[in-house]
C-alpha cells in the first residue's frame, strides 16, 4: 500500500519542533499530551523511520527533511486559505509562477510590471527556483506555473507552450585559460557550478559531468555562480545573452558537453483548470518580445 501523508499528522510534527516538546505542542494544538505523542509514533510507524532523537529532543536527518516539506505544505496551505479570503472579497485570482534564474535576470522585472499594470488587484507568488525543481513542484501541484527550459523530454503531464530558443555554454574566466592546458586539466582543476546536480539542462550530458569533473558544486544563486566564476574559481554554464554581458568570460570548447541548446517555455499540467492569473500570465508572455 502506498503511504500517504495526512495534513494533521505534518502540522503536528511542525508544531512539535517548533514548540521544542510535546507538551508544549499539546497546548499550542489545544490537544492532549497523550494525542501529540500518539500521533509522531504513528507517523514514524507509517513512515518506518525515527522523526525525533529524545532527550534531548532533536530531529533526525528524516526528521529534517520532513520538516523541509512540512514548512511548504503547511505554507501553500495558509496561502490557499489567504487566497480564498481575497477571492471573497474581491481579489478575483492569484498567480502562482516558479521561474529559473536566467529568465529572473533578464525578463523578470519586465514581465512583472507589464503584468501588474494590467491586473493589478490579482496577488502574485513568485519564487525563483532551479529548473529541475520547478519542474518537480508543478508536477506535485506546489506551483501553478512553470517558467524556464524545457527538459529534453518534458513529461507527458505537462503541456508546454515554448516562447523562445537558447542555447548555454560551458564557461571560464579569460585568465583561467593558460597556454598549454589541457581539456583534462580544466575538468581536474576547476568545479564546475551548476544551480542543482540534476538540472534538466544538462540531463542528456549528466553522466558525463559526474564522470569527468572532478567537482561539482550546488549554487542555486546565479549571482553568486557568477562571481565564483569571475574570481576563477569554477566553470558554469550560461545562456549566450548573459554571456553577452560578461566579456571577461570565455567559452571553453574542449568537450562533446560543452554547448547545450534549450528551448525555453512555460509549463503546467494537463489536468490542472489554471486560475485566471495564470492565464493573464500566459497571454503576456505569449506577446512578450523575448
Amino acid at each position: 500500500m502506498p503511504v500517504h501523508l495526512e495534513t494533521h499528522e505534518i502540522r503536528v510534527f511542525k508544531t512539535v519542533y517548533e514548540e521544542n516538546g510535546f507538551n508544549r505542542a499539546a497546548e499550542k494544538l489545544f490537544v492532549t499530551q497523550s494525542a501529540v505523542s500518539q500521533t509522531i509514533a504513528n507517523l514514524e510507524h507509517k513512515l518506518d523511520t525515527l522523526l525525533f532523537h529524545r532527550k534531548p529532543l532533536k530531529l533526525t536527518e528524516a526528521g529534517m527533511r520532513l520538516l523541509h516539506y512540512a514548512q511548504t505544505v503547511l505554507s501553500e496551505e495558509e496561502t490557499v486559505l489567504a487566497d480564498l479570503s481575497n477571492i471573497k472579497n474581491g481579489i478575483l485570482s492569484t498567480l502562482h509562477l516558479a521561474m529559473n534564474s536566467t529568465i529572473n535576470q533578464q525578463f523578470g522585472a519586465s514581465l512583472v510590471d507589464e503584468f501588474l499594470q494590467q491586473h493589478p488587484l490579482t496577488r502574485i507568488k513568485i519564487s525563483v527556483l532551479p529548473s529541475r525543481q520547478i519542474i518537480t513542484a508543478v508536477s506535485s501541484e506546489l506551483w501553478e506555473l512553470g517558467i524556464g527550459p524545457f527538459q529534453q523530454t518534458m513529461p507527458d503531464r505537462f503541456r508546454t507552450i515554448p516562447l523562445f530558443e537558447e542555447t548555454r555554454h560551458l564557461v571560464l574566466h579569460k585568465t583561467r585559460m593558460k597556454p598549454g592546458i589541457s581539456a583534462e586539466d580544466l575538468l581536474h582543476d576547476y568545479p564546475l557550478i551548476v544551480s542543482h546536480l540534476d538540472d534538466p539542462d544538462l540531463r542528456p550530458t549528466l553522466d558525463k559531468l559526474r564522470d569527468n569533473f572532478g567537482t561539482i558544486w550546488e549554487i542555486t544563486d546565479l549571482h553568486l555562480r557568477l562571481s565564483l566564476v569571475n574570481n576563477g574559481l569554477g566553470m558554469t554554464y550560461l545562456d549566450e545573452r548573459i554571456l553577452a554581458q560578461h566579456p571577461e568570460l570565455m567559452i571553453v570548447d574542449h568537450f562533446p558537453f560543452s554547448t547545450v541548446p534549450l528551448t525555453y517555455g512555460l509549463y503546467y499540467r494537463r489536468d490542472k483548470q489554471l486560475s485566471a492569473g495564470a492565464h493573464q500570465f500566459i497571454r503576456i508572455c505569449e506577446s512578450f518580445n523575448f
